[in-house]
């Protein structure tokens, strides 16, 4: 029986193959770590905001404090000075925001940064704004979130 022969746009050169994965994207071993995430029915942005969900689903059980995912507030987008709440953790006396920030986005204009500092200042909420690149893991960002809502 003949070989099948490969495709080639030029006849006569051989397909490269890949030989190594890239090294900066790990392959996520967890089938429920694949894309698209969702969180509460709303498809996430990223799987960093879906990992802190997840760690949010521990921590409510622990504590009893619920929480909301991209909660708008003085009007959400489509006011003007209104804006989107990635995480709202109901902490007892004092809610708290969460914001995950991607480097890529998040880098070099502090606009998203004022924005919300000036809603949590409004609101009287607690903001806990960090890097994900800081919290690689989901573990990571479980014990972070612990360690900075006191759990």
């Amino acid at each position: 029986m003949a070989k099948k022969k490969d495709f080639s746009f030029s006849p006569g050169v051989p397909r490269l193959k890949l030989k190594q994965r890239s090294a900066r994207v790990p392959k996520l071993k967890d089938e429920s770590d694949q894309p698209p995430y969702f969180i509460r029915g709303i498809q996430a942005d990223s799987k960093d905001e879906y990992w802190v969900a997840l760690a949010l689903g521990i921590i409510e059980k622990i504590t009893g404090w619920g929480w909301d995912y991209q909660k708008e507030v003085f009007g959400g987008r489509m006011r003007r000075g209104g804006n989107v709440v990635d995480f709202l953790v109901y902490t007892p006396g004092r809610w708290t925001i969460l914001d995950p920030m991607g480097r890529y986005w998040h880098t070099g204009s502090r606009e998203d940064q004022s924005q919300m500092k000036d809603v949590a200042r409004k609101k009287n909420w607690r903001l806990i704004a960090w890097f994900t690149d800081e919290t690689p893991t989901r573990e990571s960002v479980l014990s972070f979130l612990r360690r900075e809502l006191y759990v």
